[in-house]
């Protein structure tokens, strides 16, 4: 099982970084997750991180160049962390496990970070070319899919995306934002449902 992305802010702490860039990037993650990013100001951001101001534009050129700056340490790590990892599933129900079990801890792990994304990107604040970056990282997932016969041939990509996305999506909604219960059995329900809709004759 491949270590998930650590929290953000843990990333943060270990990166080579002024510490004034540091609390500037942690400080703008929180308000842009919790007030939105066209509701958050530079001077918002400075005072809560206690900077300046002009320190935010000594690192950032704009606030638009800030929120590249945090998406950029995640699309890596998505593509080194968690693509890496996928060849070394040995059959379908262990790769879909393997991927309900990674996205779900990292989709927790980083909720702020991805609360983030589907605002700006709901909200039109997020450009276009930025969430299609961001997006783009999980669409190689579904090559690999390729290689099973188990899977139903008519499923097309976007098919096979909504077949994981939808009962990941919902379970951590339900769990984080919600406060719903979950049960000890979910995981083992998702991965289930996901398996019989991938290989669902129709």
């Amino acid at each position: 099982m491949t270590q998930v992305l650590a929290n953000y802010e843990e990333q943060l702490a270990n990166a080579k970084m002024p510490a004034g860039k540091k609390k500037v990037l942690t400080t703008a993650l929180k308000l842009f997750a919790n007030n939105g990013f066209h509701a958050t100001t530079t001077a918002k951001i400075a005072k809560q991180a206690g900077v300046s101001e002009g320190t935010i534009y000594k690192y950032f050129s704009s606030k638009d160049d800030l929120l590249a700056k945090l998406l950029q340490p995640i699309l890596i790590e998505i593509k080194n962390n968690f693509f890496s990892n996928l060849d070394d599933q040995a059959d379908l129900p262990t790769l879909v496990k393997f991927v309900v079990t990674d996205r779900i801890n990292f989709i927790e792990a980083n909720f702020d970070f991805i609360r983030l994304i589907f605002q700006e990107v709901l909200t039109g604040q997020l450009t276009k070319k930025s969430y299609q970056d961001f997006f783009a990282n999980n669409v190689e997932i579904l090559a690999k899919f390729n290689t099973y016969p188990e899977i139903n041939s008519k499923l097309t990509s976007p098919q096979i995306a909504r077949i994981f996305i939808g009962p990941i999506l919902v379970y951590v909604l339900q769990n984080k934002l919600l406060g719903l219960p979950v049960n000890d059995d979910d995981l083992d329900i998702i991965q289930k449902q996901i398996l019989a809709n991938l290989t669902l004759k129709y």
